[in-house]
């Protein structure tokens, strides 16, 4: 029997199983149980209990999903230098899919122009990411499911790579006298859109339905969101600045949860949150950079160089 029509036949299993315990709590209530029903749900629970501990799902998202907040530096006011041209690097070391299992490893290049326009800062560029994405063998479903995860999802490392645009625009009010303390971004609104390629997209394009709880096979991926930024500046011209931005991806992508307890279709809104922490001296930006996002994690460290 075909491995991925055994794991349908798992899930209509689960789902009938489930209305019948349902039917069952009902029409105990509806009746009055007799004394012999509550020994009855002992095995009903523990069937439970042993079938939904066996359900692990699967969320084939893109691996761009929490990575896309790269930070951009931009100058502040009270700068002599109110539009520069920087390049950047980042490295990013997160964790996708369900309870976090897949490793993803990404490294991102790319030049923004940054102007301070009185009380406005924007910025705008093009970037090149490459990455690695790891996906985890699925030791924990049962022998027929298994098989059929292992042998035709290709499971192991899987390279991705994608490019892009990005842009953002925020107003800004001065901090001290002149703006000599620095600056508050107080509220600002950017976005991005990349086109992805590589092993990874060609992975979840063909995935079948039936192998996974959610696959995302667009290639374009994109996100609009809004941030808020404080940026201070000592008197040997220095920055230390913090950013916190949430945003969304502009995606919702459906399931159905096939648990004991709700076998209804459900859905994810792909959202994401990112907080930054960086350091500006002399040309060099330096920041660290954390990011949740829909079933995603991601850690990253990256310099901006004003050229």
């Amino acid at each position: 029997m075909p491995e991925a029509i055994v794991f349908q036949g798992e899930r209509e299993f689960r789902r009938v199983f489930a209305f019948k315990v349902q039917h069952f709590f009902l029409t105990g209530c509806q009746s009055g149980m007799t004394q012999n029903k509550p020994l009855l749900l002992l095995p009903v629970l523990a069937c439970m209990f042993f079938f939904s501990s066996c359900i692990e799902r699967a969320f084939f998202h893109s691996p761009l999903q929490g990575n896309l907040a790269t930070y951009h530096a931009t100058p502040v006011g009270s700068d002599s230098i109110k539009s520069a041209t920087y390049v950047h690097g980042a490295l990013s070391i997160g964790s996708m899919n369900e309870n976090l299992r897949d490793n993803v490893f990404t490294l991102q290049t790319g030049i923004h122009r940054a102007h301070a326009l009185d009380n406005f800062r924007l910025n705008y560029g093009a970037a090149l990411t490459l990455g690695s994405y790891h996906v985890k063998p699925y030791y924990d479903y049962n022998r027929y499911y298994n098989n059929y995860i292992d042998s035709a999802l290709r499971t192991g490392g899987k390279f991705f790579g994608a490019y892009g645009v990005y842009g953002g625009v925020s107003a800004a009010m001065p901090l001290g006298r002149n703006g000599r303390r620095g600056e508050w971004r107080y509220i600002g609104v950017e976005g991005n859109l990349f086109n992805e390629f590589g092993e990874y997209y060609s992975f979840r394009k063909n995935l079948p339905d039936s192998s996974a709880d959610e696959i995302d096979r667009k290639r374009y991926f994109g996100s609009v969101g809004l941030n808020t930024e404080i940026i201070f500046k000592g008197r040997s011209q220095n920055k230390f600045g913090i950013k916190l931005a949430f945003g969304s991806y502009l995606r919702r992508l459906s399931y159905t949860d096939a648990s004991i307890n709700n076998y209804y279709h459900q859905h994810d809104d792909l959202l994401y949150f990112s907080n930054t922490y960086h350091f500006t001296v002399q040309k060099a930006t330096t920041y660290f950079q954390f990011n949740v996002a829909t079933h995603a994690v991601h850690f990253q460290l990256g310099v901006n160089y004003r050229l």
